[in-house]
C-alpha cells in the first residue's frame, strides 16, 4: 500500500485547473493508493477560495464601473468596442468564479468520501506553541504556522505507518522543497514531489 499524502496547495491547482494529472488521479483512485489529508487543510482551501473571490469581486466592480463610463460616451467607436469587451469580461469573469467553485466543492467531495483525514495530535499543538510563546522557535517552515502543523501532521502519521511505502505532493515548493525540510520528509520516508505528472512518472517506475 501507497500512502499519498496531499495538502491545501493540491485542493486548489484542482479547482483552478492547473494540474490535469490531480484531477484525474482524483477521479481515478487506485486501490493500491491510500490518500492522506490533514484536515485543516480543508478549511485552509476554503478560505484560499474566499480571499479568491473577494478579489474577483473587487475586479467585477471595476469592471461595472468601467462600463458605466463607456456607455457614457455616445460619439466613440472605440468605447463601444470597449463596452462589448467589458460586457463579456464581466460575464466571464463571474463564470470562472463559479467553476473554480464547483471544482474546489467536487474536490473536497472526493476527498471527504475517499481519503483519511489527518486530525492534530494535541501533542503539535503543544509543541508550536512553546516554540512561538517562549520565542525558542525551531519551526522547520518559518513564518508559517499553518505548513508548520500540515507538515508536523504528515510527518507524524508517516511515523506511524512506517512499514508502508509513502509519497508527499505539494506544488507550494517555497516552504515544502525547502532543503531542511526536505531532509525530515526523507527521513520519514516520505518521496516529495512538486506535481502529480512527476510522483506519476516515480510511480510507475516503481512498478516496472
Amino acid at each position: 500500500m501507497l500512502i499519498l499524502y496531499i495538502e491545501t496547495n493540491f485542493l486548489m491547482t484542482v479547482a483552478k485547473g492547473r494540474d490535469l494529472e490531480a484531477e484525474k488521479l482524483l477521479q481515478n483512485i487506485s486501490p493500491s493508493i491510500r490518500i492522506a489529508i490533514p484536515a485543516i487543510c480543508y478549511v485552509e482551501a476554503i478560505n484560499t477560495y474566499r480571499i479568491d473571490k473577494q478579489s474577483k469581486l473587487k475586479f467585477q466592480a471595476e469592471i461595472e464601473k468601467q462600463i458605466n463610463e463607456a456607455m457614457r460616451d455616445k460619439t466613440s467607436v472605440h468605447s463601444k468596442s470597449l463596452l462589448v469587451s467589458l460586457e463579456k469580461a464581466s460575464i466571464e469573469n463571474l463564470l470562472l468564479l463559479n467553476d473554480v467553485q464547483n471544482r474546489l466543492s467536487s474536490t473536497i467531495d472526493l476527498l471527504l468520501e475517499n481519503a483519511e483525514t489527518i486530525n492534530f495530535q494535541n501533542s503539535i499543538i503543544q509543541e508550536i506553541c512553546s516554540q512561538v510563546f517562549l520565542e525558542t522557535e525551531t519551526l522547520l517552515i518559518k513564518n508559517d504556522l499553518m505548513d508548520n502543523l500540515i507538515l508536523q501532521s504528515i510527518i507524524d502519521h508517516a511515523t506511524q505507518h512506517s512499514e508502508d511505502q509513502k509519497a508527499f505532493i505539494s506544488g507550494n515548493t517555497k516552504d515544502f522543497g525547502k532543503q531542511n525540510v526536505q531532509q525530515i520528509l526523507n527521513s520519514a520516508g516520505i518521496h516529495y514531489f512538486s506535481n502529480t505528472k512527476n510522483f506519476l512518472g516515480w510511480l510507475e517506475s516503481q512498478s516496472s
